[in-house]
């Protein structure tokens, strides 16, 4: 169930969005957490998703709130999913960012990330003409 824009604030489209990502997360084929300061402050998010237990991989997702960017959050959440997982016996993991993304792809990289590739093709965002870059880390 893919909602985008403002159909996903319609309350009946969210707790059926929710409901559907809780049971992923029950059958442990995503794992949803949010990054929280000491005293409790949601400071972003942070995802593995598209978990599959019979090839032992998985695709990350994080976004950290604008006022927080710049201080490590990302960085340190970033490591602690990876410390985590390995006790799912998750022994790979995807990522993607955008060329402009300089800040993300060094998250990625502090973080034992592999360029593997970036994408040819180009696509519109903000005004700017970007690519996908691609990163991979294994256990």
């Amino acid at each position: 169930m893919a909602l985008g824009g403002d159909k996903y604030y319609i309350f009946e489209n969210f707790t059926k969005k929710n409901k559907a990502l809780l049971d992923e997360q029950s059958k442990g084929l995503s794992y949803f957490y949010l990054i929280k300061n000491e005293d409790g402050l949601i400071l972003g998010r942070i995802n593995l998703v598209n978990v599959d237990k019979n090839q032992g991989t998985g695709h990350i997702g994080y976004r950290v709130g604008e006022s927080y960017i710049g201080k490590g959050i990302a960085n340190k959440s970033v490591n602690l999913l990876l410390t985590t997982i390995n006790k799912q016996e998750i022994k790979e993991i995807l990522a993607k960012t955008t060329t402009d993304n300089i800040a993300s792809q060094r998250v990625l990289e502090k973080n034992g990330f592999k360029h593997i590739a970036t994408s040819d093709e180009t696509f519109e965002m903000n005004g700017e003409s970007l690519r996908f870059i691609y990163y991979k880390w294994t256990n």
